[in-house]
């Protein structure tokens, strides 16, 4: 995939623009003192960049799935415009990123399923999706069991992929592992994607993604343990592959006794190292966190198209779930500074 230099001089340089639009600290504390969602979106759509999407929403009303959906759609039509520039490559990460907002919603309908609680989806239907996917969003939204399920992925890559994991009569669907399989198809289609690109682009892509992977091996490992107490083999089959962590250091991390162990293990390699520099609140926001601070290096640093791409888009999704913890938070009248705690901008 060679960008022509117009190509990548263009998408560099629109990216950095879009970039240099964001929420600012300013923005920040301004929405953290509001007092109701009514405050917060009217300071949304009268300070910042989302006036226009935002313009046709309620203040009073406003739903979060609603709110999401049009988030999510801005931003694809974002990405969508970086990638015209060269078609080949636009294509290729813009079906990855379909894929993606695909898998997530059906992890999301999935747990509603298994809860008995789908009425709720109609509130959280991705109309934006209509347009790019072969799932039934329509059939999706009306399945009240598995095999209603598999019928609206009839047309899609899905329905052969997870027809094997519908649950016994009188059991639960196993959504941690139907989970654990599109996420895993989904990185194999990404690097797929990697392998048909070669020298500085290949490299940093590769390392982009690995070093995600490898956080989120991380923090998986320590949920498991910790809170579900999983043992070593039942922890190493959730983890994912194409990360770069040795195989012995993450069967030593699977084997970890304690939290303490797990750390004092992973210090072996890369991503130990990186989370110990890593300043964070919570430990389950580390590849949240590891994602944030290197999108942001790379987008003001990296000089391949591919990977300033990748960076906005992953910098723009992490302001999206900023706004969103924002207005839950005030909506439920969380203390601004707990609510804080939940943001990734700096």
């Amino acid at each position: 995939m060679i960008f022509s230099k117009y190509a990548a001089n263009a998408v560099i340089a629109k990216a950095r623009s879009m970039y240099g639009r964001r929420l600012k600290e300013k923005d920040y504390s301004s929405l953290l003192n509001c007092a109701t969602v009514g405050d917060v979106m009217s300071y949304l759509k009268s300070h910042t960049k989302y006036s226009s999407v935002l313009n046709n929403m309620s203040e009073r009303d406003v739903h979060r799935g609603q709110l999401e959906t049009v988030l999510k759609q801005q931003l694809l039509r974002e990405f969508e415009s970086l990638s015209h520039y060269e078609i080949a490559t636009g294509e290729a990460f813009s079906q990855f990123l379909i894929i993606k907002a695909e898998v997530e919603q059906l992890s999301h309908f999935l747990m509603l399923l298994d809860s008995g609680n789908t009425e709720r989806y109609v509130f959280d239907l991705p109309s934006y999706l209509e347009a790019h996917t072969k799932i039934d969003l329509t059939a999706l939204s009306k399945a009240k069991n598995y095999d209603e399920f598999l019928a609206a992925l009839e047309n899609s890559r899905y329905k052969k992929l997870l027809s094997p994991y519908k649950p016994a009569p009188g059991k639960n669907i196993d959504v941690p592992k139907i989970e654990n399989v599109m996420y895993s198809d989904m990185y194999d289609h990404l690097f797929d994607i990697i392998d048909h690109t070669r020298g500085k682009e290949k490299k940093q892509l590769t390392e982009m993604f690995s070093t995600h992977i490898d956080l989120m091996n991380f923090v998986r490992v320590l949920r498991l343990q910790k809170y579900f107490h999983f043992k070593p083999q039942a922890i190493r089959e959730q983890l994912f592959s194409h990360g770069s962590v040795r195989e012995a250091v993450l069967d030593e991390m699977c084997e970890a006794t304690s939290s303490k162990e797990l750390f004092a293990v992973a210090s072996q390699s890369s991503v130990g190292k990186r989370i110990a520099k890593m300043e964070y609140n919570y430990a389950g926001e580390i590849a949240s966190r590891g994602r944030y601070n290197q999108s942001r290096r790379l987008i003001r640093f990296s000089t391949v198209p591919t990977v300033v791409m990748m960076s906005y888009y992953f910098l723009e999704q992490a302001e999206l779930r900023n706004i969103i913890n924002i207005i839950e938070g005030v909506r439920y009248k969380v203390d601004p500074d707990v609510i804080k705690k939940l943001l990734i901008y700096q």
